[in-house]
């Protein structure tokens, strides 16, 4: 007897539903990533890029967006795993204070810590009915 494609599937989506419904607190703290908040509003991607190349090879700088307007928080990552740590020890030493130009808003406290990982992406839905089955005879 076949099986409904919702019976096959329904184990990958609970296995999806799960990594999703991980709370935040609870994933595992990335290697090479940090996640930087309470930007000022004026910062952008490169700027951001800029500020922390100091600690090592920056593959990607990514400032939040709604829309024209900064949402104050972004993304840093790193080529090569602790060069993150040594940023976030770095920008939470005491006394240390980021200038990052002579906008109203700099004088904001950007927030810098080791970010989170993200769930993996979804599987892609299979063609058929049962696994291997491409209803071929």
């Amino acid at each position: 007897a076949r099986r409904a494609a919702s019976q096959i599937r329904a184990p990958q989506a609970a296995l999806y539903r799960h990594a999703m419904s991980t709370p935040l607190d609870q994933r595992p703290l990335s290697k090479t990533q940090i996640f930087c908040s309470n930007l000022p509003w004026s910062v952008n991607g490169k700027m951001l890029r800029q500020a922390f190349e100091e600690y090592g090879e920056v593959v990607d700088a990514f400032v939040a967006y709604n829309g024209r307007s900064s949402r104050g928080f972004g993304y840093v990552t790193y080529k090569v795993d602790g060069c993150a740590a040594k940023a976030v020890e770095a920008w939470n030493a005491d006394g240390f204070k980021h200038e990052w130009g002579d906008d109203e808003d700099s004088s904001r406290t950007t927030r810098v810590e080791m970010a989170r990982e993200r769930p993996k992406p979804r599987p892609e839905p299979r063609i058929g009915g049962r696994d291997g089955d491409r209803g071929e005879r």
